[in-house]
């Protein structure tokens, strides 16, 4: 996330390090932060260009249950 947005990386590779975060704290049973990684993900995707990966990055949120 920090590599994303220090050098202005965004589309796939932000929502998917927001993903990533929301994943891990999930495991780790922060729901709290989980859930704000979640909206943070699902915000980067509107800025997603290829539709393609916005379908897939939204399946992949969905398997997070924080």
């Amino acid at each position: 996330l920090a590599l994303c947005q220090e050098n202005g990386i965004g589309d796939l590779d932000l929502a998917f390090a927001y993903e990533a975060l929301a994943r891990a704290y999930a495991v780790a049973g922060d729901t709290v932060r989980a859930r704000e990684a979640l909206a943070q993900a699902r915000q980067a995707s509107g800025q997603i260009e290829d539709p393609d990966n916005r379908t897939y990055l939204e399946g992949e949120l969905a398997t997070i249950a924080p």
